[in-house]
């Protein structure tokens, strides 16, 4: 073979090889998912204020986060949320306690100053993610308020735990999913309570 054309045909052999180690995979792009609607008839009056929420700065990039170690994570290149997850929270959250109420009068912080709320949410994470063995944690911090006074109904930090079954990340996001269900139960049973109190005789 013509030393040119064999020169020729081994470029194109390394950039062949070249051009197929630079192929990224697509990123797949996922949501958290409030709970199932349902017709629970007529909607509670209580206005709710969610937030502010606070989020650690370790989940304040698109890709999702798994744990390898209690003091590792690993950031997955090419499983990433679809919107912010401080983002895809609060709404999930929002529309949670809409649903588990009921009430169609929620309000994401901020807000603006002339709206009358009735109660206010707010949540501090300090942890939302899974371990190496699939099992997701929800750690936060959360304060219900009652706006009329500026009374703390209730202030409670928790620890909230889902079994994803397996790393696969769909797993993983729909056991996030259901962590988030958790807090809302707590939050949508106290202010239950704190309506049925409000409605007792004094």
């Amino acid at each position: 073979m013509h030393p040119i054309i064999q020169t020729f045909i081994t470029g194109l052999l390394c950039l062949a090889l070249l051009t197929g180690c630079g192929v990224t995979k697509p990123s797949r792009y996922y949501l958290l998912t409030p709970v199932e609607d349902h017709d629970a008839g007529v909607a509670s009056t209580p206005v709710l204020g969610i937030g502010p929420v606070v989020f650690p700065a370790y989940l304040d990039r698109s890709e999702i986060v798994l744990r390898s170690g209690s003091n590792e994570i690993n950031y997955a290149s090419s499983h990433r949320w679809a919107e912010p997850l401080k983002t895809a929270f609060v709404h999930t959250l929002s529309e949670n306690l809409s649903i588990m109420l009921p009430t169609d009068r929620t309000v994401i912080h901020p807000w603006p100053r002339s709206t009358q709320l009735d109660y206010q949410v707010i949540v501090n994470v300090t942890r939302f993610d899974a371990a190496a063995d699939g099992m997701v944690i929800l750690a936060a911090g959360w304060q219900l308020i009652r706006s009329a006074d500026n009374t703390v109904i209730k202030s409670n930090k928790m620890s909230y735990t889902e079994a994803a079954g397996s790393t696969d990340y769909q797993a993983v996001v729909a056991a996030q999913s259901r962590a988030v269900e958790q807090l809302s139960q707590d939050i949508a049973a106290t202010i239950s309570r704190a309506e049925t109190n409000a409605d007792l005789p004094r």
